[in-house]
């Protein structure tokens, strides 16, 4: 089963036991579908005719037209579906409230300031440790609360470095 959604519409698509049939939500459908080219597709869903165009074929995020209308599908797959029910979404990311050093060091380099928005994966600071620089990098999209270190600190492990909002 998948859950297709459309705007604010839920469609729970399952493939049918029946030939050229599919079931949506619940209610078995008559389907027959043929590609016209160009990612172009003529779909006949129980004796009407649509016209499907995939601009985007991205796994859990395509970007589609259908009679020429522009949507952006959301599709959760079986996993998906059973995870959330479970209360373990895989999308849903836990809240960081800080950033703390996973190592003792020295600060090289502050790359941030209060009150900027950062991107998941931008660097944060710089961190010596054992001769080597590590760059430590933001866990989620943040914006910059406080920063507890300045350049040319020696920390500990666990060490706050910075706050996020």
């Amino acid at each position: 089963m998948q859950e297709i959604i459309i705007d604010d519409r839920v469609y729970r698509v399952e493939a049918s036991k029946q030939e050229n049939a599919v079931i949506i939500n619940g209610k078995t459908l008559n389907l027959d579908s043929s590609a016209l080219g160009n990612n172009r597709y003529n779909v006949i869903i129980d004796g009407k005719s649509i016209s499907v165009e995939v601009i985007s074929n991205q796994d859990k995020n395509p970007q589609i037209k259908i009679n020429g209308k522009l949507y952006n599908p959301v599709i959760k797959y079986e996993t998906d579906i059973l995870l959330e029910r479970l209360g373990l979404n895989i999308k849903a990311k836990k809240e960081v409230k800080e950033l703390k050093a996973p190592m003792p060091g020295l600060v090289l380099d502050i790359r941030v300031e209060v009150g900027q928005q950062i991107k998941e994966g931008d660097p944060l600071i710089v961190l010596e440790a054992m001769k080597m620089e590590n760059v430590l990098k933001s866990p989620s999209n943040v914006t910059i609360k406080s920063i507890a270190v300045e350049k040319g600190d020696a920390i500990d492990k666990n060490t706050l470095l910075i706050s996020f909002e």
